[in-house]
């Protein structure tokens, strides 16, 4: 990684484990809105994956897709209860409750230690304002340079405009610049459509095809350890 510029990392379930603290999260939001509601949990369940469902097909490859504030406010409306009257206070105590648990993953520090000398954007799914409170309650500010959301370029990875919306933020060429993600679908494929290089974290050991512009590490002392090489 020595002969690259510039970084674009993803940040959900590349620097910390989404998959894991949105679970708590959507649990004790769920147990929340029963409590209140005096609707069932399994109820309550059901009715926020129909919304969400409902949200993504409606709003597909855009961050509002994505908005929680959208999915609670449709499932209150399944409900028969006044969205304007419980959305916002679901849709803040779910994410605070998930920035709450939420973690680095293993070595992530060390390796941004590692690039230092390097400019580095995060590449991301999602609305600016909570990937902004998720970058500041991780602590790293100090590491990141640039941020691009599908919000502001108004696509989705692996849309080309992502990636080249970031490279363009860095003053940098595509050769001069690598994707870290772990989607291999929106990170890594869509880094190659553009002809960046691109490292897939894949801590499952997924089987998946490689090749001379993709590489595959599943923690970040691998990752460190490539830096030294590549």
């Amino acid at each position: 990684m020595k002969k690259f510029k510039g970084i674009i990392l993803d940040l959900d379930d590349t620097l910390y484990d989404y998959k894991s603290v949105n679970k708590i999260a959507l649990s004790y939001t769920f147990e929340q809105i029963s409590k209140r509601t005096g609707i069932t949990f399994t109820e309550v369940e059901h009715h926020f994956f129909a919304a969400r469902s409902q949200i993504n097909t409606e709003l597909d490859r855009t961050a509002s897709s994505h908005n929680r504030l959208l999915y609670f406010q449709r499932m209150y409306e399944m409900m028969k209860l006044n969205p304007v009257h419980h959305a916002l206070e679901t849709y803040d105590h779910y994410w605070n409750t998930l920035l709450e648990h939420i973690h680095i993953n293993e070595s992530v520090y060390e390796f941004l230690d590692s690039i230092k000398d390097k400019k580095i954007c995060i590449l991301t799914d999602l609305t600016a304002h909570i990937q902004h409170r998720k970058i500041k309650k991780l602590g790293l500010e100090s590491y990141i340079d640039y941020l691009v959301t599908s919000e502001e370029a108004g696509r989705e990875k692996p849309h080309p405009y992502m990636f080249l919306l970031a490279v363009q933020k860095m003053s940098l060429s595509l050769s001069e610049v690598c994707m870290i993600g772990d989607s291999y679908t929106k990170d890594i494929l869509g880094a190659q459509r553009v002809n960046i290089e691109a490292f897939f974290f894949n801590p499952e050991n997924q089987n998946v095809q490689t090749s001379t512009t993709i590489h595959s590490f599943c923690n970040f002392n691998e990752l460190i350890n490539m830096e030294m090489t590549i």
